[in-house]
């Protein structure tokens, strides 16, 4: 956890944000003004960073997607501009049966034919 917080004060200390480290159970909230551009980063320890931009400057939009793409974390350069993300017609669909077969199992909405009555 510690490494990564470390690679989002990098990027912070990149685009000058403010950051908040929030200990796990206390309200984030508090730390944001009404009307600011914020990012929240929660780890798997349920602490938080909150991440703060001044009212002069807008909030990098890809943010959380260029930290997480960056060479420290997943070395996925190409995915920091969702426009470099774009896949065939052919691959969504073929992603999308995937999870759904990967999914099946935890579907609430599944029919279980083992209880429907037989004629």
């Amino acid at each position: 956890v510690n490494d990564i917080k470390d690679v989002f004060y990098t990027f912070a200390d990149k685009y000058n944000l403010e950051v908040q480290e929030i200990p796990a159970g206390e309200d984030w909230k508090e730390m944001v003004p009404p009307g600011s551009d914020y990012f929240i980063a929660e780890f798997e320890n349920q602490d938080k960073l909150v991440f703060l931009c001044s009212q002069k400057v807008r909030f990098p939009l890809q943010f959380g997607r260029e930290v997480l793409a960056s060479e420290e974390l997943l070395n996925m350069p190409r995915r920091v501009s969702w426009k470099e993300c774009k896949i065939s017609k052919e691959q969504e669909e073929h992603d999308v049966k995937e999870f759904r077969k990967s999914f099946l199992e935890f579907d609430p909405f599944k029919v279980d034919d083992s209880d429907s009555d037989s004629d």
